[in-house]
């Protein structure tokens, strides 16, 4: 793919990654806001305090932006590895409202897999994510009560992914607009059981990496994930619809 081509907004194929060519051609280091606001702590106190931050392979604070069902949402900038999922939710957060149980998070912004429950005690740190099979991500955390629907939940994700689709790419394209009809109609009570499967089936087409950006393969995730651990949910939507109908977004999710 030539150069122009990504100049008209769609994702380009990598390699050359941009430090080797970037913006116009030339090569460009990348960061972000939370990374350049470490800089000055560096400069002011040193190299050596940042590498006595947080774990090995996983160096100095990080920003961990919660939202959902906790009583005090916020941003906090933690040491990484130095703090557990369940540590951030319950100590940092105040816990779950009106003494609900917490169901599933998102620990790392839409595009990574739910956890459950049960694997709320891995460390805030990639190794320690990846080891209950989710991912740092954004560290943008959402946090989900027992009151959830895991279905309607993940239709709404997967709508959010196919409105920022760009079409570049057939897989992504198409299969997430697919995955959002199916996941409709399990919220509407009009799916057939087999469809439950025919998501996977779709989700497979779409990722490893057969599109040119990561989009598709984040867009997968909520849905395989739910459907590994609340599969009961989407046998029940089969039968009835969704029992909670609209309530997740009115609760504030």
């Amino acid at each position: 793919m030539d150069s122009l081509e990504g100049k008209r907004g769609h994702p380009r194929l990598k390699p050359p990654f941009p430090a080797v060519s970037g913006l116009y051609d030339c090569p460009t280091v990348i960061n972000n806001v939370e990374t350049l606001a470490t800089v000055p702590s560096i400069i002011k106190k040193g190299v050596a305090w940042f590498a006595d931050t947080g774990v090995e392979k996983a160096r100095g604070p990080r920003i961990f932006a919660v939202s959902g069902h906790v009583n005090k949402p916020g941003l906090y900038e933690l040491e990484m590895g130095k703090v557990t999922l369940r540590e951030l939710i319950e100590d940092h957060c105040g816990g779950v409202p009106g003494g609900r149980k917490v169901k599933a998070v998102i620990p790392g912004g839409a595009s990574t897999p739910y956890l459950s429950v049960d694997e709320l005690d891995c460390t805030l740190d990639f190794v320690g994510i990846e080891n209950v099979g989710s991912f740092m991500g954004s560290t943008a955390v959402i946090v989900m009560d027992d009151s959830t629907c895991m279905v309607h939940s993940a239709l709404i994700l997967t709508e959010f992914f196919a409105h920022e689709s760009c079409g570049q790419c057939t897989p992504c394209r198409e299969g997430t607009h697919w995955a959002a009809r199916i996941l409709r109609r399990l919220e509407e009570g009009g799916a057939k059981s087999k469809e439950i499967d025919l998501l996977l089936d779709i989700c497979n087409e779409m990722g490893g990496g057969r599109t040119i950006c990561a989009l598709a393969d984040g867009a997968i995730a909520p849905i395989k994930s739910s459907i590994t651990k609340w599969r009961d949910e989407y046998e029940a939507h089969v039968e009835t619809g969704c029992p909670q109908r609209g309530e997740l977004c009115e609760v504030g999710w």
